[in-house]
């Protein structure tokens, strides 16, 4: 599924003067010289392009409207496309802005034929959020992906054609294949997915190198059946996500009142506690709480996140990405069947969190966890 101009199409949803004239985003790094960052379809089709600056855009484009990015909106709009196609299927994966792979196969007993099925989900998305939306369905990721693309609603590959739907597709369609890969492909004039079909694992494996070829054959060929991951987390986790629009230094993070939103958005108590970020130039760092912080109450343990992102995040480099997982539950796992006295504990959990709103200073904890302590 693909929501194609998410971002407009929020923007048009809030101001309907917005349709049907070109649109851009300002570009948020470049504050002293602005360019545009995100164009509209009809922008581009008045020669419009991301990078160009804003005096010269409003020179080819008179009639050109500048937004203000709001990448935060951006990926709350994405985190509901998850929600959305959390009742349509349990198995799916969020790609690019407005963009999603979901796995169909064994609804049918449900909600019938796959092709009225993803037909009904375009337009309940309309109708939920007044989103446009394309459709691609195909047993192959990739023929999927790039039909989804199509100027049709619904583009439906059927099984055993995935090879010829993709033979005329530009390379250039996969958007994480190496620039020096797809470079070298082209000298060797193979530009097309047709190209690289027939060349044997064993040449495509000198042209890339042995771990990418095959993956790289599944889907130029439209064999690529992967399984999905679930949508939903598992019962008892939380994931809170928060990218930073323009990267900031770690001292300008306000982590700690975000951090403290995230705990009492669940108040029950956490079991795992783990802080994640990303700097801009991609480098992953990560703090796990230790079992004495996740005793103390939610002001407290804010206050502590806060202190060890600042501890560790000593590179003098830009913050891109936060996020922060959970995971709930009496300090305990929770077993798929759960026993009878552990079942007893569990019903403490709503008074235990009425407790922790109204004394968010003080730690809450049950008398068995607390002598433990």
């Amino acid at each position: 599924m693909w929501v194609p101009e998410l971002p407009f199409q929020l923007a048009c949803g809030r101001d309907g003067a917005l349709r049907d004239r070109p649109l851009a985003f300002l570009n948020p790094e470049s504050p002293r010289s602005p360019t545009l960052w995100f164009v509209n379809r009809l922008g581009r089709a008045e020669g419009l392009a991301p990078g160009l600056p804003l005096d010269q855009a409003l020179r080819v484009a008179p009639g050109l409207r500048v937004l203000d990015p709001a990448p935060q909106v951006w990926w709350e709009a994405q985190g509901s496309l998850g929600d959305f196609l959390q009742h349509w299927t349990p198995q799916g994966q969020l790609l690019r802005l407005g963009e999603a792979l979901v796995e169909l196969q064994g609804t049918q007993r449900i909600f019938g034929p796959l092709a009225d099925t993803a037909a009904r989900m375009c337009r309940e998305l309309t109708d939920r959020h007044g989103w446009a939306s394309h459709g691609g369905l195909s047993l192959s990721a990739t023929a999927a992906q790039i039909a989804a693309h199509a100027e049709h609603h619904l583009e439906w590959v059927a099984d055993g054609a995935e090879a010829s739907f993709l033979s005329p597709q530009s390379l250039r369609r996969l958007s994480d294949l190496a620039p020096r890969t797809r470079d070298r492909f082209h000298r060797l004039g193979l530009r097309r997915f047709g190209d690289l079909q027939p060349v044997p694992l064993p040449v495509l494996a000198e042209l890339t190198n042995a771990t990418v070829a095959p993956d790289l054959q599944a889907r130029v060929r439209g064999e690529d059946r992967p399984r999905l991951p679930l949508l939903t987390e598992r019962p008892g986790h939380a994931r809170h996500g928060w990218r930073l629009q323009p990267p900031c230094l770690p001292e300008e993070v306000a982590l700690a009142a975000r951090c403290l939103d995230w705990l009492w958005s669940d108040a029950r108590h956490p079991r795992h506690l783990t802080l994640r970020w990303w700097d801009v130039d991609g480098e992953p760092h990560a703090w796990h709480a230790a079992p004495e912080d996740l005793t103390t109450p939610p002001l407290v343990l804010a206050r502590r996140l806060q202190q060890a992102f600042l501890a560790l995040a000593t590179r003098r480099l830009l913050v891109r990405e936060v996020e922060l997982r959970l995971a709930w539950g009496l300090g305990r796992a929770r077993a798929l069947f759960e026993d009878p006295a552990h079942q007893r504990l569990e019903r403490l959990e709503p008074t235990l969190a009425r407790l922790r709103r109204r004394f968010p200073d003080r730690a809450v904890l049950p008398g068995w966890m607390k002598q433990g302590a």
